[in-house]
């Protein structure tokens, strides 16, 4: 599991979307499919044009596995969707999980903690 320490800023009103696309798994296979988002994050996403950052959730029963993934503007995570590379990454996840739904959304509003975390 990588843990890097990141800041990102989103601004309202822009064209950036965020995927967030929730995984049903078979508690047996939450670690295999989490894994396997994670590496082609890392190896493949990360280079794809458009692409800001993935952040990757485990639901603590283990049955879910929960992608947020914000991107620049539509047109480019729909560009995204048609390289080989990310195709067949689709299809691997899509295989290990029982059901997916990836839904686009934008950033309404932020809201961070009042409270001194030092």
């Amino acid at each position: 599991m990588t843990s890097p320490t990141t800041s990102l800023s989103v601004t309202t009103g822009t064209d950036q979307i965020t995927l967030v696309n929730v995984f049903t798994v078979d508690i047996e296979r939450q670690t295999e499919l989490v894994e396997a988002l994670d590496e082609a994050t890392r190896s493949i996403f990360t280079k794809v044009p458009g692409f800001i950052s993935a952040n990757l959730h485990v639901s603590l029963d283990g049955t879910r596995v929960v992608n947020y993934a914000q991107w620049a503007d539509k047109a480019s995570y729909s560009a995204a969707l048609q390289h080989p590379e990310v195709r067949k990454h689709v299809e691997h996840a899509a295989g290990i999980a029982q059901a997916y739904d990836p839904t686009l959304v934008q950033v309404w509003s932020v809201h961070n903690s009042d409270a001194d975390v030092s």
